[in-house]
């Protein structure tokens, strides 16, 4: 998404994760505060500032539901962030704190980075330890 800074990210990517634990359900403005280590006014003014970029749906005195494009949004900077935990553990050999570094490393990481680590690691599907890589919007040529 253009022009989206770190922390709109960063809101967006938590949104996805609770909707993968809990499809369908509202994503609660205190559950996303918690995750955040934020107040929930802060949680709220930001699911605003979503809603306003078709990101998020939100939902007064609740929360929020992701829309397809927040989705999608979501499970790009994950799938970065994944990319980039392989390029740690694996190539770098790095085993601690590979989630931390790599949570600050995904906003860093534009198409061209995210396709050479795809085209790097033959378009994994999962991680080093099995969590599952999203493969929404990914261009993989291996495919039929």
């Amino acid at each position: 998404m253009e022009g989206a800074t770190e922390f709109e990210e960063m809101y967006i990517k938590r949104i996805y994760e609770e909707h993968c634990r809990e499809p369908g359900e509202i994503v609660r403005t205190s559950q996303l505060a918690e995750r955040m280590s934020v107040s929930s006014a802060s949680v709220t003014e930001m699911i605003q500032r979503l809603a306003a970029r078709d990101l998020v749906t939100y939902i007064p005195y609740k929360g929020c539901r992701l829309t397809p494009s927040g989705f999608h949004y979501g499970a790009l900077v994950k799938r970065r962030q994944l990319l980039i935990e392989i390029l740690l553990h694996d190539v770098l050999k790095i085993e601690e704190g590979v989630e931390k570094i790599a949570c600050k490393m995904e906003h860093a990481v534009d198409e061209v980075v995210e396709q050479a680590l795809e085209q790097l690691f033959d378009y994994p599907s999962e991680t080093f330890d099995g969590r599952r890589i999203p493969d929404v919007g990914r261009v993989n040529p291996n495919q039929d």
